[in-house]
């Protein structure tokens, strides 16, 4: 792997600077690293949350109309108060 060397702005200096004199990291390549690999796993995150969206809309689409009243269900099911009064 090719090694880049990245000017970092006086503000990420600032910022990594503490974490590496802390001892929490060796170099501001490795405070630089941990911020990639915290920004890839929160795509990541983010794109298997849409994608669950996407297969959950596209099941309840599949799944028809609901008869009654789907909501008081719900709350039924988790346990939840109902909001028509008894």
């Amino acid at each position: 792997m090719a090694t880049q060397s990245t000017p970092l702005l006086a503000e990420l200096d600032q910022f990594a600077a503490p974490l590496v004199a802390s001892g929490r990291f060796a170099n501001t390549t490795e405070v630089l690293r941990a911020a990639m690999n915290a920004l890839l796993q929160a795509e990541v995150s983010e794109e298997a949350y849409d994608r669950a969206c996407e297969e959950a809309a596209e099941e309840g689409e599949a799944s028809g109309l609901a008869e009654g009243d789907i909501f008081e269900r719900v709350r039924a099911k988790y346990g939840l108060r109902s909001r028509i009064p008894a």
